[in-house]
Order: structure tokens, then sequence, then C-alpha cells
């Protein structure tokens, strides 16, 4: 073989090394950053508004109540959990570490030895709520972030959190957990919500749902919570509204989330919201954009 062809063979075997190299660490890569299903893309969209509610409420409450502005502040970090903050770091690493460090400062602001400062604190939401908006288009796929049955799903999703959140203003899960570890280990107080004196002020509320706002003793926090997100949800529901298939359904969700937004003002008994989640607006929701969700039969 002459040397021309030695030479040639050379560069032509570590051509194809490179290339192979290039392709098998783009194949890596196109196999961790797995396409998430809608319903996976809903779950994070309400999740980012849950960090977003939680932020906001800790900086509007610092003037008033610095106690209770720190309790949103420490549930910021509540929702976003490992698994996520690798899904996010699989698309973009820099972006899943500034939000985490996003989180953290501002929960740090709360619990360090000077008390926080407004301007501080409105700093780093505003912060925050930048880095949301780089989580959700790196996170969130363009087509799902425009899809309706997307957006549909995470009202849904959103009202079961303004459920959740109610229940544990007025005590609902706690008086649930209570009972549930009377007839089981006691283990299970170790994965009770929130702190241990969440909800006992609650016990004057009737089982049977017969309370009122004289005897429903709120913890504040989780109701402010409930709040902002019965809001929200009217917020999201009317950008999709009009592509509904069902406007009857559409119109009866409406109405749905509009009393969901009234009961909580009301502080209506847990059950009272239950009834109007189940028996109306999940089951409008469902035909109004044809989600599939399997609803909860009437007991």
């Amino acid at each position: 073989m002459t040397r021309y062809l030695v030479k040639k063979f050379i560069i032509t075997f570590l051509t194809i090394t490179i290339l192979s190299s290039l392709l098998v660490s783009n194949a890596n890569k196109w196999v961790f950053a797995h396409t998430f299903s809608g319903d996976e893309s809903a779950t994070f969209l309400a999740l980012l508004e849950m960090i977003k509610t939680e932020a906001h409420l800790a900086q509007q409450n610092l003037a008033t109540n610095v106690p209770l502005a720190q309790e949103h502040a420490d549930a910021t970090t509540e929702h976003l959990d490992a698994s996520q903050t690798k899904e996010i770091a699989e698309r973009n690493e820099r972006v899943a570490n500034e939000l985490n460090d996003s989180l953290m400062a501002l929960k740090d602001a709360f619990n360090s030895t000077s008390a926080p400062n407004a301007s501080d604190i409105k700093s780093k939401v505003d912060q925050l709520d930048a880095i949301l908006g780089e989580v959700l288009s790196v996170r969130i796929d363009k087509n799902q972030l425009n899809n309706v049955t997307v957006k549909a799903l995470t009202v849904n999703d959103l009202v079961g959190e303004t459920l959740e959140h109610y229940g544990e203003a007025v005590g609902h899960e706690e008086s649930s957990k209570n009972s549930e570890s009377n007839s089981t280990a006691n283990a299970s107080n170790s994965t009770s919500m929130g702190s241990s004196n969440r909800g006992a002020s609650s016990s004057n509320m009737s089982q049977s749902g017969n309370a009122t706002d004289s005897t429903v003793r709120i913890d504040e926090a989780p109701y402010q919570t409930a709040q902002a997100l019965s809001t929200r949800i009217i917020e999201l529901y009317n950008e999709i509204r009009s592509n509904a298939l069902n406007s009857t359904a559409a119109n009866n969700v409406q109405t749905g989330l509009e009393s969901l937004k009234s009961d909580v003002v009301k502080k209506v008994p847990f059950d009272t919201l239950d009834r109007l989640i189940d028996s109306t607006i999940a089951p409008s929701l469902n035909s109004a954009f044809d989600l599939k969700l399997q609803m909860e039969e009437e007991g």
C-alpha cells in the first residue's frame, strides 16, 4: 500500500470514528430526554402554577404577616421533587440548577437571622417568575403547550389542588389521617401533610358536613392557596373555553368554577366543595374536552 493510500485510509478511519462518536452521543441524549405524555405535561404545568402561586402569596403577606409569608415561601419547595428536577436537567441542566437555586434563595430569605426585606423578596420572586418561564419552554414541548386537551387537564389538576388545600385548611385531611391511624400503625403519622397543629383548630366542624362559618376554624396558609388557585383556574379556563367540543358542558364548567371560587370565600363545608367538583366541574370538564377521565361514583 502506497503512502498516499495509507494516509487516505487513516483520514477516512478517523472521520468515521468521529461521526460515530457524535451519533452515539446524540443517541444517548435522545434516549434520556424522552418525550412526555399530555398527562405528564399537564401535571407539570399545574406544578409550575403551584410554585408561582405560593411565591406570590409569600410576597403579598410579607407586609402584614411574616410567619404566614414564610409558610408560603416554604411551600414553594414542596412541589418539586428530585425526579422532576432530573427531567428538567435532561433538557437543560443550567435551568434546572437555577430553578433550585431560586427556590432555595426565596425560602432562605425567610429563614435567615435578619428580617426579610420587601425589596429583596420582590426581587427573588421576580427572578423565580423568570426562571419558571424558562422551565416552561424547556420542559414542555411547544405542541403540548398549545394543546387544548393538555390545558384542560391542567385545569382539572388545579381543581384537585384547590380541594386538597381547602381540605387541609379546614382540617379535613388531618381528621381523615387521624381516623386512619386509629385502625392502622402509628407510622402513618409521619406522612401527615403540614405541621401537627394544622387542622387541630377545626375540630368543631361536624363530620356530616353541617358546619357554618362560626364553627369552621381556618388554617390560613392553605386557605389562601385555595383562594388564589380558585381565581387562577378561572383565568386558565377562559383561555380554552371557546375550544370546547360541547358548549353546554363548557358553560357548566364555567358556572361550576365560579361556584368553587365563591364557596371557598364563604368557607362552606368540605363535603359541599367535594360534591360540587364530583357532580358538576369534573364531569362537565370531561365532556367539554373529551378528557376521558375516570369519574368517581357518587355514594
